[in-house]
């Protein structure tokens, strides 16, 4: 007993030296003249530090105890009482030091309060003489120059409405000469625009009769000269994730050999495809890829393309037959026994499509073989689309985006080409920026995760085919305009094909029914010739509404 006596004893005067009091601190710091120095080399500014520092080091001394007193029970040496009885010290003297340190506070703040009144009081008295001597120069100031301009406005009028009546016919003149050159240069270019819309609209409105007079179109047509049956394995298909075969464009002059099955088909009905070559519909070949075939005619460019590439699932079964003018109708088979019947032309574009439910519903999804309705660009309405980016919706949201329609318009149809070419056309449907997929540079190929990250427009897309059957999808690619023209509107096609694919693979939206088309380089998001991410962009529209 006698030994856990002399060592509580022992910790509590260590604890009492340690204890800096009133009268140590004040000798130390020269009985409260700041700034003060204590023995161990501390400074303080103030009484307010002092007091700060004091507290710190008592709130050490209490934690001390209060890890000795813990220590009591596996300690026997340790007195209990001893150490209770030095913590109630400890904490009255912090309690001490809080109260000091309010008052000083207090008083300190007062102290700055008043000081920063005064400056105020000063600073607001000095402005207000400066307004009044500012005020009062400018007074005068305004005063001179008031009878310099009277003076100068004297002398000066007679000189300026002379020349006022000399300029003021000059620029009659002038203006007269103006309106009557662009007037001249105004009905100049609308003939030429005219001739040129009218020659455009004859060219595709022939284009648009020869397609729908394929021979595949017709009922009674005679018999394909060519039948093909295919059962299509994963081997057999392209996926999203992976590159095209063959590079973006080509320029291979072979005529024959090593030729693409759509590239024969070509072939068969148009004429040789080799770059350079002119078709027998009057279109220069401009480039080639096995999969696709970019054309021009005065200056605009259009890509040939199989439109059934993104029917080629594995598990379809695939009939195709082609019709000795290049033709084709192919009939798909899925393995949830729903049938899909599509109408091809020569040039490899769609021109009607059937999809047979496994219930034996039938729903057209758009017919281009049917006579188009004529229409006048300059009375389309003019639509400034509001930005829409999947990433920032909701399926909700995205739902009510793609179903709206332009109220100006809603009872009038048009066929897929017509929405297909005409600008004016498709914006009449919203666009929903698919602004998750970015493509590296010159790939046609999207990772997964990024095409895991369509998920809400993926599942909005395969939900709305759920609920009508009849849905028609637009998936749209875009570039900026670096590079050729010619490559770009091959590259941006293929990327809509990658992004309608991946629709497909991950969220299971039906691929018949959607449409693919790039556009290159043709609708700049951002109108510069320079690189800008922004119109290196994939899109897709509902234009379900839209078809006849």
């Amino acid at each position: 007993m006698s030994y856990i006596l002399k060592t509580t004893t022992g910790l509590g005067l260590a604890l009492m030296i340690s204890l800096p009091t009133g009268s140590f601190a004040q000798q130390a710091c020269g009985n409260g003249a700041f700034p003060c120095k204590l023995a161990d080399g501390s400074v303080f500014q103030n009484r307010i530090q002092l007091l700060e520092f004091r507290q710190e080091r008592q709130t050490g001394f209490l934690n001390e105890v209060d890890r000795k007193i813990q220590q009591s029970d596996k300690d026997v040496s340790l007195n209990v009482g001893a150490l209770q009885e030095e913590r109630n010290k400890i904490l009255a003297t912090l309690s001490q030091i809080e109260t000091a340190l309010k008052r000083e506070r207090a008083a300190a703040q007062g102290d700055k309060d008043k000081a920063a009144a005064q400056k105020q009081a000063q600073s607001q008295k000095a402005q207000g003489e400066k307004k009044a001597q500012k005020a009062e120069g400018e007074k005068q100031a305004q005063a001179q120059k008031a009878e310099r301009e009277k003076q100068a406005r004297a002398a000066e009028r007679a000189a300026e409405k002379e020349k006022q009546r000399a300029k003021q016919q000059a620029d009659r003149q002038a203006i007269a000469k103006r309106e009557a050159d662009e007037r001249a240069e105004a009905q100049a270019a609308a003939e030429r625009q005219a001739i040129k819309e009218q020659k455009r609209a004859e060219w595709q409105a022939e284009q648009a009769r020869q397609r729908a007079q394929a021979q595949a179109a017709q009922g009674s047509g005679g018999d394909a000269v060519s039948t093909e049956i295919e059962s299509l394995t994963d081997k057999d298909v392209r996926k999203s994730d992976q590159e095209f075969e063959t590079a973006v464009t080509g320029t291979s002059e072979d005529s024959g050999g090593g030729m693409s099955k759509f590239e024969k088909a070509i072939l068969l009905g148009l004429g040789a495809v080799a770059v350079g070559k002119i078709l027998d519909n009057g279109d220069e070949v401009k480039s080639r890829s096995g999969d696709r075939v970019v054309v021009e005619r005065e200056g605009e460019l259009r890509v040939l393309k199989d439109d059934d590439a993104l029917l080629r699932r594995a598990g379809n079964e695939v009939r195709t037959e082609t019709f000795d003018d290049g033709s084709t109708r192919t009939t798909v088979n899925k393995e949830d026994g729903t049938r899909i019947v599509t109408i091809r032309s020569v040039d490899g574009t769609v021109l009607r499509r059937l999809r047979v439910l496994p219930d034996g519903s039938e729903y057209v999804l758009f017919d281009d073989t049917r006579e188009e309705r004529k229409i006048v660009a300059s009375k389309l309405p003019d639509i400034v689309a509001a930005e829409q980016r999947a990433g920032v919706k909701g399926e909700a949201e995205l739902r009510a985006a793609l179903e709206a329609q332009a109220a100006a318009d809603r009872g009038q149809t048009f066929s897929l080409r017509q929405v297909r070419d005409i600008a004016q056309v498709r914006a009449i449907a919203p666009e929903i920026e698919l602004d998750a997929v970015r493509f590296a540079t010159g790939s046609a190929a999207i990772a997964p995760e990024q095409a895991r990250s369509l998920a809400r427009i993926g599942n909005t897309l395969r939900d709305m085919v759920a609920n009508d059957p009849r849905t028609v999808l637009l998936i749209e690619g875009h570039t900026d305009a670096v590079g050729d023209a010619t490559y770009n509107l091959a590259l941006s096609d293929r990327r809509a094909e990658t992004v309608a694919l991946a629709l497909t693979e991950y969220f299971d939206v039906p691929e018949e029914n959607m449409i693919v088309q790039g556009y290159g380089e043709s609708q700049l998001k951002v109108p510069t010739l320079n690189a800008e991410q922004l119109n290196r962009r994939a899109v897709v529209r509902n234009i379900t509404a839209l078809l006849r």
